[in-house]
């Protein structure tokens, strides 16, 4: 009997199939319609299969209605993509787009796969075009258990996990394929609890009489890897899982499959309560030698990786096949790139990664592959009975499904797509992931012993708030039996971890440091978990950690120093959080002339906890002061120096006439910021001042007093100062920037500053460093 062609497939003279192009479901692209459709509204006779994706709020069933009005089809109605696909002549595209319903149209993708990797009997034929991979090894001696092929399942140590009695009894694992022989004899004791054929639209996927035949090789194939259950020929991954089964592709020679076929199947699926979803349907190139471009792959675009991801969003792992394009990067195809899905790459017998193996990364920059598991020479069920050698990612990616589903059934019910973390942290590359190898190959046993994952919580690299950190991680739930964990937790102050500041072990997931961190110090961290199973698992070094001044100066801290009028001030500081204990902060503060030292304090408290100090004497006026803050932590402390002085200001006239010494001296004093020296008098009595600098031969250098701001005669005052209640501890009109009346900047070296006012004649140095 000849072969049918499935329903919803007519031939290529009658029907105008159009690829996906760069207008995804998320992508922002101007108009209803996209570019490729927008063809179809200049042939309204033509026929073209489109999703019609609708609006959010926009009812499904409304939007479906509205197809049928304007004289489509509909073929598949996705909650995932939020869509429908249909079968609608070109006059629908027009009416559709004006649609109050509608958010966008955009073409249904159409797809080939590349058989040059992915061939189930054909492995004699090179697994890539233009690279040469590592050699397919001889069949090997027959394994008692695992057959000529064990070296797979070896690679992922997944017999470790068969000797303590695990098959996957008790997970649920769909695989994605284009149909699977139910009737395989390495198969006969498979659960198979539902089945369906989105191609012709009917509950059985093998091949028919009435249908294409040999369809269903790859498929069985790929399920032979985790279903297959004859000792001495093929033992798959997880043979008691419960197998739901979908034919979404139709595989005559260049033939097509659509990708609403996927969407539906990926649904129904998931709606049958499915824990692991396998598929090795991932492409990159249409039939009509259009694709992807590279800058599409980037998880929003292709409708199939949607769907991919709303699967994983409702708890439901995704293993999706990379591709067989590689070595070049960006070659993964769609689904591959979906954000929360797995994309396998393949390697060979000696843990390497084959040169067909898809590589990333994706358009938005993350790694792809995550995992690499056996995909060439790989031992599969040959299509009707017996086993064969097969290449390509198509095989290892059931591999990676299978030994997730092997652990999913111990885990009694927790979401599947927490084994997503625990596969990439079980992964061989899991601290050094890259475009080639992902994390990796997965270690079975150390997947089952953390099948979440040790996952840092918290920043990864920040300033904190606090001078005793706190380290927390989640190891997820162990499997009965296999905890409880002990955590190693190491911290340094180098990301190699060599110099330690601590390194403990204990039995719970989250630590405080014990002790305040140093202000300003840079803090590594890692910790490793280990099992009762003799398994253990390291993070990544996190950090780094700034620990933050233990103390900073909120009052009287300028550089330039500062001047006030309160003889009794408030003084002022701030901590970050300590813990207790060591905690709380206790605070020494002393007071003391600039001059002199703490031990002569004017002013001083032991023992505080507040964060405020005000004297109980009054400070002497006219004279610089520094403050000093000791703040102690346990064993610890740490001490804060005021940089500048600051000064008490005198209200009261003075009752002789004095020329200070000028400060900073020498100047200029990057250290403190200052660019100018400070010259403070007071003035007795009415009469002509005159403030000036020489140089030690006695020539006028510069004339402060009397200026073009400063008159000749001052009255009795204290000058010298800020005016007023201005910043800092100078007066401008009084300070001295290193230059002559030119405003050149003169010598470095010492020169003479003279006061002359009635009565009263004095000279001191002053120091000029030079040019700041």
């Amino acid at each position: 009997m000849p072969a049918v062609s499935p329903p919803g497939l007519r031939p290529l003279a009658s029907v105008f199939l159009l690829a996906v192009l760069a207008a995804g479901v998320s992508a922002q692209v101007p108009g209803t319609v996209s570019p490729r459709l927008q063809r179809a509204l200049a042939r309204p006779d033509t026929t073209v299969l489109a999703w019609v994706i609708a609006k959010p709020a926009a009812d499904l069933d409304a939007v479906a209605a509205a197809v049928r009005a304007a004289g489509g089809t509909v073929r598949r109605t996705s909650r995932f993509v939020h869509a429908v696909s249909a079968r609608m002549p070109g006059s629908a595209v027009a009416s559709l787009a004006r649609s109050r319903l509608v958010r966008r149209l955009q073409p249904i993708g159409v797809y080939v796969r590349n058989e040059s990797a992915d061939a189930q009997t054909r492995s004699a034929r090179s697994p890539c075009d233009g690279c040469q991979p590592p050699a397919a090894p001889a069949l090997p001696a027959a394994d008692t258990t695992y057959g000529p092929g064990a070296w797979a399942f070896r690679q992922l140590d997944i017999p470790a996990l068969h000797a303590l009695g695990l098959r996957g009894r008790g997970a649920r694992i769909a695989l994605l394929d284009a149909g699977f022989n139910t009737q395989h004899p390495l198969m006969a004791g498979a659960r198979v609890v539902a089945q369906h054929d989105f191609v012709y639209g009917d509950s059985v996927v093998r091949d028919q009489p009435d249908q294409t035949q040999r369809e269903m090789g790859h498929g069985t194939a790929t399920w032979s890897l985790i279903a297959a259950d004859q000792p001495g020929q093929l033992v798959g991954a997880a043979p008691e899982a419960d197998f739901i089964l979908a034919k979404t592709e139709y595989t005559v020679t260049e033939t097509r499959t659509e990708e609403d076929n996927w969407v539906a199947a990926i649904e129904w699926a998931e709606s049958l309560g499915v824990d692991v979803i396998s598929s090795s349907l991932g492409y990159l190139t249409f039939d009509d030698g259009s694709g992807y471009q590279s800058a599409q792959l980037n998880g929003d675009v292709a409708v199939t990786t949607i769907a991919a991801d709303s699967a994983a969003q409702r708890g439901t792992l995704v293993v999706i096949s990379v591709g067989n394009e590689g070595p070049q990067p960006r070659t993964l195809g769609t689904p591959a790139d979906a954000d929360s899905a797995l994309a396998i790459g393949a390697t060979d017998s000696l843990r390497r990664v084959v040169g067909f193996s898809s590589r990333g990364p994706t358009a938005d920059g993350r790694i792809k592959p995550e995992l690499v598991a056996p995909g060439l020479a790989v031992t599969v069920a040959a299509i009707d009975l017996g086993i064969t050698q097969s290449n390509g990612t198509s095989f290892a990616t059931p591999l990676v499904a299978g030994l997730a589903a092997l652990v999913q059934g111990a885990r009694a019910g927790r979401p599947a797509l927490e084994l997503r973390q625990g596969l990439l942290a079980a992964g061989s590359f899991a601290l050094e992931p890259d475009n080639d190898h992902g994390w990796g190959i997965p270690d079975a046993f150390k997947l089952y012993a953390f099948p979440s994952g040790v996952t840092p919580l918290g920043v990864s690299s920040n300033a904190v708030e606090t001078v005793t950190p706190s380290f927390a991680w989640d190891a997820g739930t162990p499997i009965p039996g296999t905890g409880p964990h002990l955590f190693r937790l190491k911290v340094g102050s180098d990301t190699a971890l060599r110099t330690l500041v601590l390194d403990t072990t204990i039995a719970t997931s989250s630590l405080t440091l014990p002790f305040g961190a140093a202000p300003g110090a840079q803090l590594f961290w890692r910790v490793v978990a280990s099992s009762p199973l003799g398994v253990a698992e390291s993070t990544a070094v996190r950090g780094p950690l700034l620990i933050p001044p233990w103390v900073t100066l909120r009052t009287f801290a300028s550089r330039a120093g500062q001047s006030i009028r309160d003889s009794l001030p408030l003084f002022v500081w701030s901590s970050p959080a300590a813990a207790s204990p060591p905690g709380p902060f206790v605070y020494d503060v002393y007071v003391y002339p600039a001059s002199r030292g703490p031990a002569e304090a004017v002013a001083a408290a032991r023992g505080i906890t507040d964060t405020t100090f005000r004297p109980t004497t009054r400070l002497e006026r006219s004279l610089p002061y520094r403050w000093r803050v000791v703040a102690h932590l346990g064993a610890d402390s740490v001490t804060v120096t005021s940089p500048g002085t600051f000064i008490v200001l005198d209200p009261t006239l003075p009752a002789a006439t004095v020329l200070f010494q000028n400060f900073p001296n020498p100047f200029p004093n990057p250290a403190l910021g200052v660019d100018v020296t400070c010259i403070w008098f007071d003035v007795a009595q009415q009469g002509v001042v005159r403030l000036e600098v020489f140089d030690l031969r006695g020539r006028l250098v510069r004339r402060l007093a009397p200026s073009s701001q400063v008159p000749g005669v001052l009255p009795p005052g204290r000058y010298g100062r800020p005016p007023g209640d201005a910043a800092g501890t100078c007066d401008p009109h009084f300070a001295w920037d290193g230059r002559d009346e030119t405003g050149a900047l003169v010598r470095p070296g010492v020169y003479l500053y003279r006061l002359a006012a009635p009565g009263f004649r004095d000279t001191k140095r002053v120091v000029f460093l030079g040019a700041p």
